[in-house]
C-alpha cells in the first residue's frame, strides 16, 4: 500500500506542480483580457467579494468577440484593486456617490484612468466609489456592517440585456458578522488569492484553447467588417422580463428612499441597439424607450442613456464602443460620466430653488 502510494504521487507531481506554480504566476497570464483576471473562480476558497483585493499591474487585452483573430485589437488594461476587490484607486468609506454596476462600471477593456468612476471623480467635486460586478443587494450588506456610510446618491448602473435582480436583505447575525470576518481573515498575505488561483485551472483551459484554437464567436457587422458584435438574441425581450426588472427598480428607489440617498438607474444600452444599423437590424430595439417611458410614470429618477448616444450619433462619428468586444470605450465612459453630472447638478440645484 505505501509502494503505491509513493508511486502514485510521483506519477501525480508534476500535474501538482504545475497547478501549484499557477499561484506564483500574475492573475493575467492565461487569460486575455482583465475582467476575468482577478474574479474567484473558486466556492470554496472563503471571500467576500468577487474580485481579488489589493491587487495592482498592467497587462495588454483584448476584446471577447473576436480574438485570435486579425481583428482583435491590443488594449491597455493596467488596473488596481481596492482592499475590499473593487476596481478604486482607493477605498471610500463615506462617497458622495455610490455606484453598483456590472462589467462596465468594473471596466472591462479600459485601463485605470478611464473607469468611469475615475472620470467621475475627474470630472467632479464629489467623492466616488465603485462597486462592480455586484447586485444592488451588497449596499443592504454593507450599511449594516458599518463598511460604508451611507452616500447621498446611489447610481445603478445596469446592461440592457441583464436582468434586474431581486433585493435580497442581509441578515445582519452575529453568525453572519462572523463569517465575514473569518473571510477577511484569508485575504491577509493574499492566501485567499493564492489559493483561488491554483484551483481555477486556467492553465488547463489555456493548453485546451491553443489546441482546439479557440477564438471569438462575437457576430462581425456586414456593413464594417472590424465591427463585431455579442448577438441579437436580447434586442427584444418578453413584457414578463420588463416587469420584474420594472418591479426590481420600484423596490431600489423604496430602499433609497427608506435611508435617505437619492436613486438614479443608468441603463447601459447593448452594443446592437446602439449600432443596429451596423449589425444590421431592420430598425433599433426599443426596450429602453419602453421601460424609460414606465420609469417617468412611476417617478423612477433615471438617466436615458440610449438617446444621448442617439443624440451624439447624428453629429459625431466617433465610436462609443470597442470594435472587438461588446462593452463601452474610453470616450463614452467620459461622455457619460460628464453627463450624469451634469443631471445631478442640475436636480441639486432644483431642490435648493
Amino acid at each position: 500500500m505505501k509502494k503505491f502510494i509513493i508511486r502514485t504521487l510521483l506519477f501525480l507531481s508534476p500535474f501538482l506542480i504545475i497547478e501549484i506554480s499557477q499561484g506564483f504566476l500574475p492573475i493575467y497570464a492565461f487569460t486575455h483580457k482583465f475582467y476575468e483576471s482577478p474574479m474567484y473562480k473558486s466556492t470554496v476558497v472563503p471571500h467576500n467579494y468577487p474580485i481579488y483585493a489589493n491587487q495592482k499591474g498592467e497587462m495588454t487585452g483584448v476584446g471577447d468577440l473576436c480574438f485570435n483573430t486579425k481583428y482583435e485589437i491590443p488594449k491597455d488594461e493596467s488596473y488596481i484593486t481596492d482592499e475590499l476587490g473593487f476596481r478604486n484607486d482607493k477605498f471610500v468609506k463615506n462617497p458622495d456617490i455610490l455606484i453598483i454596476g456590472d462589467s462596465y462600471t468594473m471596466g472591462a477593456t479600459l485601463n485605470q484612468s478611464q473607469l468611469f468612476t475615475n472620470q467621475l471623480i475627474k470630472n467632479s467635486n464629489y467623492s466616488v466609489y465603485g462597486m462592480a460586478p455586484i447586485d444592488f443587494s451588497i449596499i443592504d450588506k454593507l450599511l449594516k456592517l458599518g463598511i460604508i456610510q451611507k452616500p447621498k446618491y446611489i447610481i445603478y448602473q445596469r446592461v440592457e440585456r441583464g436582468e434586474v435582480p431581486k433585493i435580497e436583505y442581509f441578515d445582519n447575525s452575529f453568525s453572519n458578522q462572523l463569517k465575514y470576518k473569518y473571510n477577511n481573515l484569508w485575504t491577509l498575505g493574499n492566501t485567499s488569492v493564492f489559493l483561488d488561483k491554483i484551483s481555477r485551472g486556467y492553465i488547463n483551459n489555456y493548453a485546451k484553447a491553443k489546441i482546439t484554437k479557440s477564438r471569438g464567436t462575437g457576430i462581425q457587422s456586414k456593413v464594417e467588417d472590424k465591427l463585431f458584435f455579442y448577438d441579437t438574441k436580447h434586442t427584444n425581450p418578453s413584457q414578463k422580463w420588463m416587469n420584474i426588472n420594472i418591479k426590481s427598480l420600484e423596490s431600489y428607489k423604496k430602499y433609497c428612499d427608506s435611508i435617505g440617498s437619492q436613486f438614479i438607474y443608468l441603463p447601459m444600452p447593448n452594443k446592437e441597439t446602439v449600432y443596429f444599423d451596423k449589425v444590421p437590424l431592420e430598425k433599433q430595439p426599443d426596450y429602453l424607450f419602453r421601460i424609460g417611458n414606465i420609469l417617468k410614470q412611476k417617478n423612477i429618477n433615471y438617466y436615458p442613456t440610449i438617446e444621448f448616444y442617439n443624440n451624439f450619433r447624428k453629429t459625431d462619428n466617433r465610436m462609443l464602443y470597442q470594435y472587438d468586444d461588446s462593452h463601452w470605450n474610453a470616450l463614452a465612459s467620459e461622455l457619460i460620466a460628464k453627463e450624469l453630472i451634469k443631471k445631478i447638478e442640475e436636480e441639486e440645484e432644483e431642490r435648493t430653488n
